[in-house]
Formats: C-alpha cells, sequence, structure tokens
C-alpha cells in the first residue's frame, strides 16, 4: 500500500474508530502521570471532546485501585464509547505505581501500565504501553515519560502514511489553588505533552475545578501534532475537553 493510500486509511480508521481518549488516570490528554487511584475506591468519569465541525466518542469509564498500602500501588479500569461505530468498542487499563520517596526523599515515583487495550483489529487495539516519572517540588509535580502503541499499524499511522509507535511524554499539574468559596473548594491547573505524528501526540492544557474533594471538572484545549490527520478524519485539529471526575470513598 502507498504511503498516500495509507495516511487516507489511518483518517478512515481514525473515524471509524475515534481517537482512544482512555481513561485510566491521566493528567489532561495523556497517562503522564504518576498519580494513582486510592485502594478500593472507584472513579468514574466521563469524558468529552468537541470541535465545531467534529467530536471525538464520549468516554465513560470506571478505575480502581487494587493494591493496598502505600509503597507500591495500583489500578485497573476499562472504558467504553458512545456513539458505538462498533458492536464491540470496549478498551481495558491498568498500571502499576512506586510510590515517591521510597528510597529517599530524591527518588521520583515510577509508574508503568498499559490504555486503550482493546479488542477488535484496526478499531480499538491500540494498546499504549507507558511508563512515568513523576517528582513533587515546591512548584508542583512535574511528570517525564514514554509511550509505545504495541496494537494495530493501521491506528499507529499517520497523516504521512508512517507508521509512529513511539514518543515522549511530560506533564505537569500545580499545588492547589484553595478557594473555599460554597460550591468550590479549590482549582488546580494542569498541562501535558506526547510527541509523535500520529493520533495521540498532542499538546493540551486545563483547569480542574473541585466541587467537593470528590467531584471536579477539568476542561481546556486539546492540539494535535498530526494536524492534517485530524483535519482528514474531523474537520479539526483542535479540540476542546470537559471531564467530569467522580470518587466514591466506600471506606474513609
Amino acid at each position: 500500500m502507498t504511503k498516500s493510500l495509507k495516511a487516507l486509511a489511518a483518517a478512515a480508521a481514525l473515524t471509524a474508530a475515534g481517537a482512544a481518549s482512555a481513561t485510566p488516570s491521566t493528567t489532561v490528554w495523556t497517562p503522564a502521570t504518576t498519580y494513582t487511584q486510592p485502594y478500593l475506591v472507584p472513579h468514574l468519569t466521563y469524558d468529552t471532546y468537541v470541535a465545531e465541525k467534529g467530536m471525538l466518542q464520549n468516554t465513560y469509564g470506571l478505575t480502581v485501585g487494587v493494591i493496598p498500602g502505600d509503597k507500591v500501588q495500583g489500578e485497573v479500569g476499562f472504558d467504553v464509547f458512545y456513539p458505538g461505530f462498533t458492536g464491540d468498542y470496549l478498551q481495558l487499563n491498568g498500571k502499576v505505581t512506586v510510590a515517591e520517596n521510597l528510597v529517599g526523599a530524591w527518588s521520583p515515583a515510577l509508574s508503568v501500565g498499559i490504555a486503550n487495550a482493546g479488542f477488535e483489529k484496526d478499531v480499538s487495539d491500540y494498546d499504549l504501553l507507558h511508563a512515568t516519572l513523576g517528582k513533587t517540588l515546591p512548584v508542583g509535580t512535574l511528570g517525564i515519560g514514554g509511550y509505545y502503541g504495541a496494537g494495530s499499524a493501521l491506528l499507529w499511522t499517520g497523516s504521512g502514511g508512517a507508521v509512529s509507535r513511539g514518543g515522549f511524554m511530560a506533564s505537569y499539574v500545580s499545588p492547589d489553588i484553595k478557594v473555599a468559596l460554597p460550591g468550590l473548594e479549590k482549582v488546580v491547573l494542569s498541562a501535558d505533552y506526547a510527541s509523535g505524528k500520529n493520533w495521540f501526540g498532542a499538546v493540551a492544557a486545563a483547569a480542574s475545578f473541585y466541587f467537593t474533594s470528590n467531584v471536579s471538572l477539568l476542561t481546556g484545549p486539546v492540539f494535535f501534532l498530526d494536524t492534517d490527520l485530524y483535519k482528514r478524519a474531523y474537520g479539526s485539529d483542535f479540540m476542546w475537553t470537559a471531564q467530569l471526575d467522580v470518587d466514591i470513598p466506600f471506606k474513609k
């Protein structure tokens, strides 16, 4: 298949499948964070990405912490997408995290995981492997890491027709900005970046509004690096995201 045909096929696949905006613990767009869902605390999320001429599928996700203790943590989850363009559009995610300061005050946290693990070939099998180092500083939390797309080559094909599976990730999360108003406890600013001329490469920034300690709304812009791929698929290389997140702490 020529590069031009591969590029058209990649855009068509992206339109049919929808970009895999999965919902493990993320910063804005990427899983470049060492934050891990607390043990046995379910996390519900509803994510949207919209532009004037198109939108990604809505994402409905559930993630829960599965490892007790503070030194090593873990989470698993799943996502479903609607409107569904296929009869089987389910993705799984999971990761394990070694806590910050475990071997000394200098030591960062380390997370290793997988996201966007689907079951339908060339539609949902992105299989995004990722690893991130994170460190909390007085100015905020910084994350740096990388990713590799182990799934379908078609889904990791960029607008130029070349398969681009791997890249660099980075993130920043600000300290809490205390508001302490009725209905709004705090605001947190965040940004992240993923390199790569593929569906995943993007830079994003957002503000998270915490109505309570367990309910928040994250919102902000996402700019995709493979502008031609997204323009062909959705008519826009930019989308605005709104992500509603709810923790359900059954146990204090």
